[in-house]
């Protein structure tokens, strides 16, 4: 019995331990924005990828800005810087931390920004993003 359930882990335990954001998909959230992966390394699930804000209420939208993250099981983490020299400037940074569970991943963000008062402040919230 114990030679049984050695088997069953040793064969369970690669397909459990694969990232749930697999290379070249697309996610997209409640607000319409889009998530693009390019390559996931399979060695250490670093990736990195586009997205594009569709998110009514905030600037820099309908640009695609470099994001860069990791996903291990089914825990993904992405950033998005939104400063760049070919696209938008807007001052900011978002972390996006959340599970995935097949086709969904739900995150909670943080946004950190300069406001229009020149100091800086921080927005949280939550998104979910569906694969597509």
């Amino acid at each position: 019995m114990k030679r049984f359930l050695a088997l069953i882990f040793f064969f369970l335990l690669p397909f459990s331990a694969q990232a749930q954001v697999p290379s070249f998909s697309t996610w997209v959230n409640s607000r319409g924005s889009l998530l693009t992966v390019f390559l996931v390394d399979p060695s250490s699930g670093a990736f990195t990828g586009t997205y594009v804000n569709k998110a009514a209420g905030f600037e820099c939208q309908g640009v695609p800005y470099a994001t860069s993250g990791v996903t291990k099981a089914v825990v993904t983490t992405f950033t998005v810087n939104w400063n760049g020299i070919l696209v938008p400037d807007c001052h900011s940074t978002t972390v996006w931390i959340g599970r995935s569970v097949g086709p969904v991943l739900k995150t909670r963000w943080k946004l950190n920004y300069v406001g229009s008062d020149g100091k800086p402040h921080i927005l949280v919230g939550k998104d979910v993003f569906t694969r597509q």
